[in-house]
Formats: C-alpha cells, structure tokens, sequence
C-alpha cells in the first residue's frame, strides 16, 4: 500500500532509496534550496570526519544532536551510478522525539510521469533537519496526483497532504507518522461546505498564524476565490460562521464560482470580502456587495461602499489581497486605489 491511499496504516519499516533523475528531459527539479530548506554548504554532508563526538574538536555532531545519546543514521544507499540525489540519511524512531518547529517536511518529486497515470516517476517524503540534513520518511508516496505539503505540525507529528494536479478540487489528507495512516475527514466539520470532496475536503491552506496564537487556514474555489476561512487552535479545527455569508453572496451570483475576493491582514486579525455581480447579458457590473470580517470574534458585517469604479479587485489574485495601514489595495478599472472599508473614508489613489 502506497503512502498517501485512503485508508489504512502503512509502517515505515525498511528505509528506502529515493533517486533524483537528472536533466530536464526527465523533469527533475529540487524545491527544498528554493524554500529555504537548506543552508550553503551541501546537505546531509558532515563537515568533520567523526560525528561521534570524541576527539580533541569535542562534540563534531550537528548542532540539534548535541547533549543527545544519538548518532547521525546511515545515509540511504543509491544504486543508480548516475543520480544526482543529495545525501539522506535512514529515518529512526528517536527523529519523531527531538525533532521540533524547526524541522520542516518537504516532498521530492522525480521526473513527470506518463502525464495521465502517474504524474511523477517517485515522489518521497522528507524530513528537513535544522542544519540540513535529509531524513528519508517514505518514498513511496502515490504518483498518480503531485504531492505537496500544506502544513506540519512536529508537535504532534501530523502533516497535511495535498493531491494536486487533477481539474476539480485538490483534496487534502492528514497523514500521521510514523505510521503513515491517511485520514480523510479531519477537519471536525470546520472546512466550508464548498470544499466538501468524496470522502475528504480540498483546496485549504494555511494562512499563517494571528497574534492571538490560532493557526488561520483559508478554503477556495476552483478559480481562487475565498471560500470562507477556518482555525486550528493546536488541538482541534474550529469553524468559522464567514462561509455561511461567502455561500449566499455566491447563491446571488456575486461572484463567477463558490467565493469571493479577499484582503487578509492577519497581524490586524481582519479580512474584506468582495463580490460583484454581472448583467449576463452585458457582463457590467450592476451590484457590489463588501463584508468586513473581525478574525478575533468571528463577527462580519456587510458594509456600504461607493468603489471609485465598479469591479475593483485584489492585486496581486482573487484571495491575496493586502492592506497598507487601515485600507485595502486594490486595482479599481486599471489604477491602484487604497479603500478603507472600516471607517469610510473616501478612496485615495496609491
């Protein structure tokens, strides 16, 4: 049984070799340099010749295994003479207890697939170390979508899945370690209806987290547009009452999908939702509707605005907008316009 398949423990067991193909003809590329993962120096490789801690350099061990009665694992032995893979060493039942926030976990995708079956020659799951070093969890990830990592909790050891890659909705699926079991309904009923999938829910992201400490996570349409939003308090998901608003705007076509735009300030703990409806036989703008949403009490109120000109939008996609100050960014019919939906004073250009 494949990593990432709807049902079902899959132990760890023995380690296994993950292959990184090389040339732009298989499709291989490597994301952790890209994300941050990985310092300068090139990864997974010690840079004394004794990592057991004896000898006159003292302690030569990485930083994170100091005071530790642990030693670096085996690296994962290659069998192919011409991969380009970087060192990764065997994962052991003693990683799961000292890893910590500042491990991250990070997918390695090989080659593109077929492009119908699969999507991906291999795709493995690795953790990242604070100083580099690559710990194989599983290589047996399934290749039939493209997998990403949404979020990791090293807390709890849990990590959020995404199957992406297919039209429709990308679920997302909960996957415990070390066990490997895959859970579909995790989400305690907080994720909006609009994501609901077969057996799951998709499209969710993590925001990041507010000043209050709760993890905000935002659900979208196909198109991008915010479904409604939703908070893991380190224990529970716990739902939010902005979808049931988001639902009835898009029931009164404000809005070409599921969702509507949205400006998150996550520091001020505030979003602005925005949707417009189209004559369907002109597609000009007739009616507008604004929602302000307070992130700490969950409460939102519908608010009246006069946009300079109709069909005003985020910048920079339909759910990533920004705020400057107290006021949202927005393209208002080609010009940049700051709107301030709190206190109504008028819209000043950038």
């Amino acid at each position: 049984m494949r990593w990432g398949d709807d049902a079902g423990r899959v132990p760890v067991g023995a380690i296994l070799t993950v292959v990184i193909l090389a040339g732009a003809a298989y499709g291989a590329y490597w994301l952790l340099g890209q994300y941050g993962f990985l310092p300068d120096a090139t990864p997974g490789v010690e840079s004394s010749a004794s990592a057991d801690g004896d000898g006159e350099q003292g302690d030569t061990r990485p930083e994170w295994l100091q005071g530790t009665e642990y030693e670096l694992t085996p690296l994962v032995e290659d069998d192919r003479e011409d991969s380009e893979r970087p060192a990764m060493h065997q994962i052991a039942d003693w990683v799961w207890e000292v890893n910590d926030d500042s491990w991250k976990l990070t997918v390695i995708r090989e080659g593109e697939g077929d492009g119908e079956q699969s999507l991906a020659e291999r795709q493995s799951l690795v953790l990242v170390a604070p100083t580099g070093e690559l710990f194989l969890v599983t290589d047996e990830l399934r290749n039939d979508y493209r997998m990403t990592v949404v979020d990791w909790d090293a807390q709890t050891d849990t990590a959020w899945m995404r199957r992406g890659g297919r039209p429709g909705l990308a679920q997302v699926t909960q996957l415990v370690m070390p066990t490997g079991e895959a859970i579909e309904n995790w989400d305690n009923g907080a994720v909006p209806a609009a994501n609901k999938v077969d057996g799951g829910v998709g499209n969710v992201e993590v925001i990041g987290e507010q000043p209050d400490g709760l993890e905000l996570w935002g659900a979208y349409d196909e198109g991008g547009y915010s479904t409604g939003v939703f908070w893991w308090d380190g224990d529970a998901f716990v739902a939010s009452l902005i979808d049931e608003r988001i639902a009835r705007a898009s029931s009164q076509q404000f809005g070409s999908g599921d969702g509507l735009e949205a400006w998150i300030d996550l520091e001020g703990m505030r979003v602005v939702y925005h949707g417009s409806y189209r004559d369907p036989t002109t597609d000009k703008v007739e009616d507008e509707i604004w929602i302000t949403h307070n992130l700490a009490d969950d409460s939102a109120v519908e608010v009246p605005f006069d946009a300079p000109t109709p069909g005003c939008e985020p910048l920079d996609g339909p759910r990533q907008g920004t705020f400057e100050g107290d006021r949202i960014i927005a393209d208002c019919g080609g010009t940049e316009y700051l709107l301030d939906l709190f206190t109504g004073q008028p819209a000043q250009k950038r």
